[in-house]
């Protein structure tokens, strides 16, 4: 007798729920030279503010264009393209005669911390009503 083992979509679901992946780690990445707009501190902002002439690249500007290589992650809003554990590679230079895209709308977003809503490991104290 041959055993077989089925997969359902809600095991599937679980699984990837239990396996520690985060899909934000992945990043959308650019398919060809991108440029995003980024403010002073370094953190991605809406592509509308270096728009207009308002991105000179010079001291005392508040908005400077990041440019992002084909095949390099791309920073989401908010996101710093400064901090080496994002992982992002970029310049705030543009390469000489290359020519830049607007962002993909995947990246076109915000991170969101997690939120806790229970599950293993939180205390279950007064799950259920209480005991008579």
């Amino acid at each position: 007798m041959k055993k077989q083992l089925v997969l359902t979509t809600a095991m599937a679901a679980t699984l990837a729920g239990c396996s520690g992946g985060n899909d934000w780690d992945d990043g959308v990445v650019a398919d060809r030279d991108t440029a995003v707009c980024v403010d002073q501190e370094g953190r991605r902002i809406p592509d509308e503010n270096c728009r207009n002439g308002r991105a000179t690249g010079r001291a005392g500007s508040s908005f400077f264009w990041y440019y992002v290589g084909r095949g390099n992650r791309v920073p989401y809003y908010g996101d710093p393209v400064r901090d080496p554990s994002y992982g992002y590679k970029g310049s705030y230079f543009p390469a000489k005669g290359a020519t830049y895209a607007q962002a993909p709308a995947g990246a076109n977003m915000t991170r969101s911390t997690p939120v806790s809503r229970g599950g293993f490991g939180s205390s279950g104290k007064s799950f259920g009503g209480s005991w008579s």
